[in-house]
């Protein structure tokens, strides 16, 4: 479930925000405030692209941290 965490956890805040922009945002609009709208969508939107690139790049730092550890107890065993 870890390896595929930079899916779901964005999918999770993706739903999240959409429901508040529903909730929120139907508000904003109706008071004229549409600069602040689209941008608080547009920085969601970038929270999110953000975080899919960081949990991309910790879960391929994870896996090259495991197999190095897996390589250096290979060549502790088998000398």
């Amino acid at each position: 479930m870890r390896k595929y965490k930079y899916i779901w956890l964005p999918a999770l805040l993706a739903l999240y925000f959409c429901f508040m922009t529903v909730y929120f945002g139907l508000d904003l609009l109706r008071s004229g405030e549409t600069l602040r709208f689209w941008g608080t969508i547009g920085a969601e939107t970038a929270v999110l692209i953000a975080l899919v690139f960081f949990l991309k790049k910790r879960e391929r730092l994870r896996a090259e941290r495991e197999k190095d550890i897996a390589d250096t107890e290979k060549r502790h065993q088998n000398p």
